[in-house]
This record gives C-alpha cells, structure tokens and sequence, in this order.
C-alpha cells in the first residue's frame, strides 16, 4: 500500500545516456514538469498534549499511636497502614470526610467516590533511600502493614506500579502533646486528663506544616458503656486548638471522653503514564483520654 502511494505522488525522471562508445559521460535530462498552482505539502500540525485530568488514585500512610490501648479496645499501641486503589479519573476527593479548617462538626461523613477501579499489577513497591515496601493487591486495593522502626519521617517515596511511578513526602508525627495526661498509658491512671465543658484546648509540637490538625472529642458515659456523642475541629497545623464550649457543655460533669489528635497532609500528586493525579493522604493520629470537667 506504501509503495503504491508513492508512485501515485512521484513523477518518475529518465536518465539517458548518447550512443557514443568513446563518451564515456551521463547526461540527466529532468522531465518534471510541476502542476500548474501546486501548493506545496505541508505536515499537518499536531494536537498539543492535553494536561492531567482528575484523580486516577488514592493512597494512604497512616500512623495510629494509642496512648493506653485497654482503655479504648484497640490491641496494640502503634499501628501502621499502607493503602492505594486506582481507578479512572473522578472530580471525586477520597478525603471530603476531614473537616475543613476553621470549622467544627458533631456529624462526621465517611464517603468513597464511586470509580471504576483498574489493575496496575499484582503489586506495588514504596522504595525510599532507606528500604523497599511491598503493597499485595487484595480484591480493588493494595495495602502493607510495616512496624515503628521501618517509618521514616520527613521522606521522600517513590511508588512503583506496572502503569509507571509516582512520588509522595512522608511527614513527621508528634513529639509533645498537652495535656499530658492524655498521654496516660496504666488503665488505673488513665481518663485523668480535664476537659472542660466550657471549651479545651490542646496543644502539639512540632508544628507550621502545611497539614490540617483535627481532634475528635468522643464523649461516653461515666462508666464506658455509652458514646454521647462527639465534635470534631480542625485548623491549620499552628500548634494548638481551642473546642468551643458550646460543644461540650451539654455532656454530664465526669463523663469518660476519647481525644483523637490527627495530622492530616493531603496532596495532589502527579502520575505521568496515566495524565492523571494521584490525591495523597499523610495522616498521623494520637488517641488519648480525659473526662468532662
């Protein structure tokens, strides 16, 4: 088909040479003759390459770190999860459930955007300049379990999929919480922290990243068989946060409460082979305990 196409295009010229033994040179004699008004080709241009569109995927590093883990039912103090799921592009966040920063809520809503999920291998690998994380796809999504001391702070990661890479910061947890006796670790000592029902404040360190800070006040009845209720409040990572009493006031004095401190970092970040984003989400959580004061 390409040969012929050719020809069709092409005018063919004739190189003839004088019937002269001792003439030992050519003549080429051109018989091209142009069309008349021939334009001459051009290239047809092409489409620019249009930029990334919506979110192509989720992927979650959480730290969860319970301060005393009998009081609140969980098995074990610290806890680290690993999770990713990707899916064609959606306008839908995976985090719309952190509250926005500057305002508080008593009514939580967890929601998944509705996608269409896709294969990018049987696993994934989290490489950093320290070690290598493998991440085993079970059912949609890919998920690892890792220990305290295979967590790095302040590290830059780059994930590995068939469907090409991306990269993402981890980022850094606590190294002080007020008040301290949130922090409580004995069952006997434990529920000792004030919180006043005129409104409490916290305080962490460090701080001034670009993160969300939200803490949870879960309130239960003085001998734990009942939630009350809770409040939610979050602010830009500046180090400390008041919970309004408007809040809290209504819960009876001595009421057990669960305090959930939670960083959030949440980003956009690019993935080159699908022209997509994929949405990030750093999360780094303290669970402590008081009582309503």
């Amino acid at each position: 088909m390409l040969f012929s196409i050719l020809l069709a295009c092409t005018e063919v010229g004739f190189v003839k040479y004088a019937n002269n033994p001792a003439d030992t040179s050519v003549t080429v004699v051109d018989t091209y003759e142009p069309e008349p008004n021939a334009q001459p080709e051009t290239q047809p241009e092409s489409s620019p390459t249009p930029g990334p569109e919506g979110i192509g995927g989720y992927f979650s590093y959480y730290t969860q770190q319970v301060a005393c883990p009998a009081c609140v039912g969980e098995a074990q103090e610290i806890s680290i999860t690993l999770r990713a799921e990707f899916h064609e592009p959606t306008n839908q966040s995976h985090t719309e459930w952190v509250v926005p920063q500057g305002q508080c809520t008593e009514n939580l809503i967890f929601t998944n955007p509705s996608v269409q999920s896709i294969n990018v291998g049987p696993n994934i690998n989290v490489i950093n300049n320290f070690r290598e994380i493998i991440m085993n796809k079970v059912g949609d999504d890919y998920s690892a379990n890792i220990y305290e001391t295979q967590y790095d702070r302040d590290a830059q990661h780059q994930v590995n999929t068939q469907e090409g890479s991306f990269t993402f910061e981890s980022f850094h947890g606590f190294d002080s919480i007020t008040p301290q006796e949130l922090l409580y670790t004995d069952p006997s000592y434990a529920f000792a922290a004030p919180i006043s029902r005129n409104g409490a404040t916290f305080w962490w360190s460090p701080s001034g990243t670009n993160s969300t800070f939200m803490v949870t006040v879960a309130v239960y009845s003085f001998d734990g068989s009942q939630m009350l209720g809770y409040v939610a409040c979050s602010t830009g990572d500046n180090g400390m946060i008041t919970i309004p009493g408007q809040y809290l006031s209504r819960y009876p004095s001595n009421s057990l409460v669960a305090v959930h401190l939670a960083r959030h970092k949440i980003e956009n970040v690019l993935w080159e082979n699908r022209n997509t984003f994929v949405e990030t989400h750093m999360e780094h959580e303290v669970i402590g305990t008081g009582y309503i004061q």
